[in-house]
């Protein structure tokens, strides 16, 4: 090891998506048909709004410039505006726009909390999350929710976990990997205890658009929410800009005040063409992501049925997002099985170690860019792998 590094730098893991991405390339190029279930990526594309507002951006010459380091106040005015549709008091002042969920989270971790403190993370939990936290130093304490079927989490998860050290409390709603949402009652209560606590809650909202049941609850639409609450969420799944790399945060504007000193020192501003197309889709489309979920649920009934016809695997369908979380008996290495189910079925899944010991024993399986016709040709050959 290089002894430049410092430890906690050196003790991280890259997440297998990439290595297992790289494997199916080169399985694809000696001949082989490969389907993926692996990255949870939305199968459309960004919607004419977007593409338009960044060619008249490219025409206008606006684009070549940098934005305000919180990004352009017009996208974060429209922002403000569309969150505040649905139930979220936020005004441009609480948003920074950034490079993805994942530069806010990191934006949000580094503005919030110190080397040494503990941060709570229900499990299962987002991969990036739990690597953000141990990258400043800090401790990733993983909280197994108890809800074993649904993964939802509850207050009952986190209070025992909490000590003098607790600084913040993640939470994912909807869930990735399990597309578990939060109840809003419960996730009220959530913000409320830690708020009389004084511990912060960081919610990723990246799937808010992609809840089939019932709507999105989003944690800044708790009563005294600039207390204690920070929301990260991104366009990439919304509205298919995924290599735009462009997102926000929103917080009490003095968090955001604070947050931009690390915004200026990291990337300054987020790409600015990709603001311009942001804010097309989010004026003009903002019903865009809703247009798929009909497909998406197609997609999802495949993969029930393919699912309950394999005894091993046992899977209870959540009510958004676009994977399924699949227990499989008797797995007690799930890098593997997801290794050796790429190698001999060629279908790529995400083995549930991922998301941390307790997604042990799991595989995560991606509907979102597969057409259902992929999707039932993948549940076929796992099952054959299985022996089914």
């Amino acid at each position: 090891m290089d002894s430049r590094i410092p430890q906690h730098i050196r003790a991280i893991e890259l997440p297998p998506f990439d290595p297992l991405n790289r494997r199916a390339a080169e399985l694809r190029e000696a001949g082989h048909d490969v389907i993926s279930l692996g990255q949870a990526l939305p199968f459309f594309g960004p919607p004419a709004s977007a593409l338009a507002a960044a060619r008249a951006a490219l025409d206008s010459g606006d684009a070549h410039g940098y934005s305000t380091d919180p990004g352009l106040p017009s996208l974060r005015r429209v922002l403000a505006e569309r969150l505040g549709s649905a139930g979220v008091d936020a005004a441009a002042e609480d948003l920074i726009i950034t490079a993805g969920a994942n530069h806010a989270f990191t934006l949000a971790m580094a503005t919030l909390v110190s080397a040494g403190d503990d941060v709570l993370l229900p499990a299962p939990y987002f991969t990036n999350h739990e690597m953000s936290v141990r990258v400043l130093g800090a401790n990733a304490v993983e909280v197994p929710v108890e809800d074993r079927e649904r993964f939802t989490v509850r207050w009952s998860d986190i209070e025992p976990r909490l000590t003098a050290r607790t600084t913040a409390v993640v939470l994912c709603n909807p869930s990735n990997p399990t597309g578990a949402v939060i109840a809003p009652d419960e996730g009220a209560r959530i913000v409320a205890e830690l708020g009389r606590r004084g511990i912060m809650v960081v919610c990723d909202e990246t799937y808010m658009h992609f809840v089939y049941a019932g709507c999105h609850w989003s944690a800044a639409s708790a009563l005294r929410w600039r207390d204690n609450v920070v929301v990260v969420g991104t366009f990439s799944k919304s509205f298919g800009m995924m290599g735009w790399r462009v997102g926000f945060m929103l917080a009490d504007g003095p968090i955001c005040d604070e947050a931009v000193k690390i915004q200026d020192a990291m990337i300054i501003c987020a790409p600015v063409i990709s603001q311009f197309a942001a804010e097309g889709a989010v004026r003009d489309s903002w019903a865009y992501p809703a247009t798929f979920h009909g497909a998406l649920l197609e997609r999802r009934q495949a993969l029930i049925d393919g699912i309950r016809a394999i005894p091993r695997l046992t899977w209870t369908p959540a009510d958004a997002a676009f994977f399924g979380f699949v227990r499989v008996e008797g797995c007690r290495d799930s890098a593997a099985l997801a290794e050796s189910l790429l190698e001999h079925a060629h279908v790529v899944a995400i083995p549930g170690s991922a998301f941390g010991p307790s997604g042990e024993g799991h595989l995560r399986l991606s509907y979102g860019s597969a057409g259902t016709d992929a999707v039932r040709d993948a549940v076929r050959r796992i099952a054959l792998f299985f022996g089914v």
